[in-house]
């Protein structure tokens, strides 16, 4: 599912987004359109896992300020088995994994996430919640002598732009 040249440069993008919240408990749906850049299919294929984080924060107004009602990072990370010619998806958190036999059944498996039960501390429910959302691919994880092309080249450049919403 790799593109040649991905329109306006960018590879990941968060397509859709959905949040229920119900008795202080939030559950958020996301779709996200999950491409690999040429050179990063080439290291994953060359044995180089690839780590994205998903950053949640929900905020309320509160007077002047903004009150955090929960915060947290999920990390997932991409990973080629030569030997066993298929791919792992890795919550990092939870140490559980799933296989797949080919890229784009990854990629696609990838692009749906679902967080539930994340507790709202001090919520409001006559305040909207404000939502922060972003997916970061984790340059600092690549092997260092390919960490400088990779800030530099815009085909690393595998990070969601920050999506901001009030419901």
């Amino acid at each position: 599912m790799a593109c040649d040249c991905h329109a306006n440069g960018e590879f990941v993008k968060i397509k859709q987004a959905q949040l229920r919240v119900t008795d202080a408990q939030a559950s958020l749906n996301i779709k996200l359109d999950f491409q690999l850049s040429p050179s990063a299919e080439e290291a994953l294929y060359s044995g180089i896992a690839l780590y994205w984080d998903v950053s949640i924060v929900f905020r309320q107004q509160r007077g002047f300020w903004y009150k955090t009602l929960f915060a947290r990072t999920y990390r997932y990370s991409l990973t080629y088995y030569t030997l066993l010619n298929n791919f792992r998806v890795k919550d990092e958190q939870q140490q559980a994994f799933r296989r797949f036999y080919s890229l784009d059944e990854a990629l696609n498996y990838m692009q749906h996430f679902q967080a539930e039960e994340m507790p709202l501390s001090g919520y409001d429910k006559n305040q909207c919640v404000m939502t922060r959302l972003k997916v970061s691919f984790d340059r600092e994880m690549l092997p260092a002598p390919l960490r400088p092309i990779a800030y530099f080249d815009k085909q690393w450049d595998l990070s969601s732009n920050e999506r901001l919403w009030c419901e």
